[in-house]
């Protein structure tokens, strides 16, 4: 879930009082930051202070979209003492010279300047990157493929020899991905190759307001028709 500290419209009070409502274990206290970000070592130690109010346990995370190919992400050079995660996530499409929005990514395939397919392999070629590169803290791939629909393009596009690639490397760096009950991915096909490469699975409702905190339909409706063993 995002708080006031980022996009979120709801504080971090807020947050864990609905999940406590919930009957939730671990809420994962995640906000946005890019490089110039400076209220990191504010937002730690609120939820610091907060987890010797509550029974709930607190993770801290921020997350960052994909810069480019080469995987870099926007996080702030310094400032990040106390953080448990980081969430790598498609915001924008990263490219090799960097990030671009969606709809000029929609602009070059449809004037026949980018195929579907050379987006979709810069796009796994980012993630893969990422994942590599980013040893600071443990990874979380944050809705993965969620900017393909954006730009009028879909996971069934996107090849099984790639979601192969993307799922070992998942586990061979022991990435953590995120079922995203907002976004509404991965599909189940790419969950599939996660869990057969042993990749630990976390739900997430990427919650902006407090009233959606705990409420999973996606991903409950999603997990059966991928189950071969319980989701971490």
């Amino acid at each position: 879930m995002h708080s006031t500290f980022s996009d979120g419209i709801s504080s971090l009070e807020e947050n864990i009082a609905q999940a406590e409502c919930a009957g939730l274990r671990h809420l994962g206290c995640v906000d946005h930051v890019r490089i110039d970000a400076t209220y990191v070592p504010d937002y730690v130690a609120a939820v610091r202070r907060l987890q010797s109010a509550t029974t709930l346990a607190l993770s801290i995370g921020v997350e960052a979209k994909i810069l480019d190919t080469f995987g870099r992400l926007d996080l702030p050079v310094d400032g990040l003492h106390g953080i448990d995660r980081v969430y790598a996530a498609d915001h924008q499409f990263p490219w090799r010279d960097g990030p671009h929005s969606p709809r000029t990514v929609q602009a070059w395939i449809d004037a026949g300047e980018a195929t579907a397919a050379r987006c979709i392999e810069a796009l796994v070629e980012a993630t893969i990157a990422a994942m590599r590169g980013y040893r600071r803290h443990p990874l979380v791939l944050a809705h993965l493929f969620s900017i393909l629909p954006k730009v009028n393009l879909s996971e069934e596009q996107v090849p099984a020899a790639l979601l192969g690639r993307l799922a070992a490397v998942a586990a061979d760096t022991g990435t953590i991905v995120e079922i995203s009950e907002r976004w509404r991915c991965p599909a189940p096909r790419m969950i599939r190759a996660l869990r057969d490469a042993g990749v630990t699975l976390v739900c997430s409702t990427d919650s902006h307001a407090a009233a959606t905190i705990g409420c999973y339909q996606y991903v409950r409706s999603t997990l059966p028709s991928t189950a071969t063993s319980p989701v971490r």
